[in-house]
């Protein structure tokens, strides 16, 4: 019998190259579950890394400290009891949860006490690959990435943190509903660079914010049934050039209680806005009906220009309007003037200019005077009184979210004028 060394040598490599093979899949699959518990399988900072796609990460009760990184597409990320599952930064790291894939749920959870955001769904990673929002180190907005689809943030406590409590940039298709944000030094809730955004934010409660909702060349959003009271802007729409997508087009605002938003005891503003209930700088296209819009130290609903982008088209439906300092003030600028912005026929509101709601829809409007005075001073975003405890999901179980490839928006003319009492604690 004749032994072939070279066959016998080549046969072994292979062999070997075989295993190794095996061995690097297996540990490969080992690293991803369906189900990553924490902190049972993983730590927080360690969890993100372990999920598989359409993966569910669910936290068991607990504070734990640190980030939870997802950029697994269709992961869910579940607290077991909203108000016992605690995310906190500890006043030094700088984001609780960033999502960076596609269709991302996280629900059920607080996250406070962080730099930055709470909860950052993004569609803008650095380098690295780790999620990023706007920023001097971020990109040329013209350059901007295509938008990601799909997120879903509900139930979440976001409380006492440095920038945003919910902040969704450079996403499609999503929703933000039944959260509770407060204490947000920009903002308690954000929307920001999608010209197709495709988002509902519902059912929310918005509190002691420098801004309770802000909408930032994000197009295409639907504001209904949110609870947005005593912080210094209830609502922010701006178009600008420090993002993309520009302007803001095609906001519908309806059936909000947007109420008393002239707290001194919250973030301060970075333009020094206090005692709005609305902002439209620079919008097109918005149409606000339906809502309470009452007890602002300044005014109801400003609409001006914001850089050179003008308001266009926006047209204020009928809504209850009570104990503001003035209810609309129209006052684009020289260079950015306002075109077709309508305020319709049976809404009763004290105006600046006086007298613009008499005026027909298709008539231009004449410009007021209206400035904003100086605010008073604000304190720390961790100063800010916590919240009080929100119901959270009824049912916990181990299945993840499987999430629709576009979102349906409501049809904001069926949306009643809401009570004082939406949302708040105990109704």
């Amino acid at each position: 019998m004749t032994f072939n060394v070279k066959g016998a040598l080549t046969a072994l490599v292979a062999a070997v190259a075989l295993a190794a093979t095996s061995a690097c899949a297996g540990d490969s699959e080992a690293q991803t579950r369906p189900v990553v518990h924490v902190p049972a399988d993983a730590t927080l900072d360690e969890a993100g890394a372990m999920v598989a796609p359409g993966g569910l990460i669910l936290i068991s009760p607990g504070t734990y400290e640190g980030t939870l990184e997802v950029s697994a597409d269709d992961v869910t990320v579940r607290g077991e009891d909203r108000n016992d599952v605690v995310l906190d930064g500890g006043l030094t790291a700088s984001n609780g949860i960033v999502g960076t894939g596609e269709r991302i749920t996280v629900e059920n959870l607080t996250v406070r006490n962080y730099l930055q955001n709470g909860v950052l769904i993004t569609g803008v990673t650095d380098d690295s690959g780790a999620g990023i929002a706007r920023g001097p180190d971020g990109y040329v907005p013209s350059e901007a990435p295509p938008p990601v689809p799909g997120y879903l943030v509900q139930y979440v406590t976001a409380s006492n943190n440095g920038l945003y409590g919910i902040y969704a940039f450079n996403r499609t298709s999503g929703v933000i509903q039944h959260n509770l944000a407060s204490g947000g030094s920009d903002s308690g809730i954000y929307v920001g660079q999608c010209a197709d955004c495709n988002a509902a934010v519902t059912g929310n409660v918005v509190v002691r914010n420098a801004v309770g909702i802000e909408l930032a060349n994000a197009s295409t959003v639907s504001v209904t049934g949110n609870r947005i009271v005593d912080n210094r802007v209830g609502i922010s729409v701006l178009s600008n050039y420090l993002e993309a997508h520009g302007p803001t087009q095609s906001l519908h605002v309806a059936g909000n209680v947007i109420a008393d938003n002239d707290q001194a005891e919250t973030p301060t503003h970075a333009s020094g806005g206090f005692g709005i209930g609305i902002g439209l700088a620079g919008a097109v296209d918005a149409d606000i009906r339906s809502n309470l819009i009452a007890g602002h130290e300044n005014v109801g609903l400003w609409i001006t220009s914001s850089e050179d982008f003008a308001p266009i088209g926006n047209a204020i439906g009928p809504g209850t309007w009570a104990d503001n300092g003035l209810d609309i003030a129209y006052s684009p600028s020289e260079h950015a003037p306002g075109t077709g912005n309508c305020i319709e026929s049976g809404t009763e509101v004290t105006t600046d200019p006086d007298g613009i709601a008499a005026i027909a829809c298709e008539e231009p409007l004449p410009t007021g005077t209206y400035t904003q005075p100086p605010a008073p001073d604000g304190i720390s975003f961790a100063d800010v009184a916590r919240p009080d405890e929100r119901p959270g999901l009824a049912d916990i179980d181990e299945q993840p979210r499987q999430l629709p490839e576009a979102v349906e928006l409501p049809d904001v003319t069926s949306i009643d004028i809401p009570s004082a009492d939406l949302l708040a604690a105990g109704s």
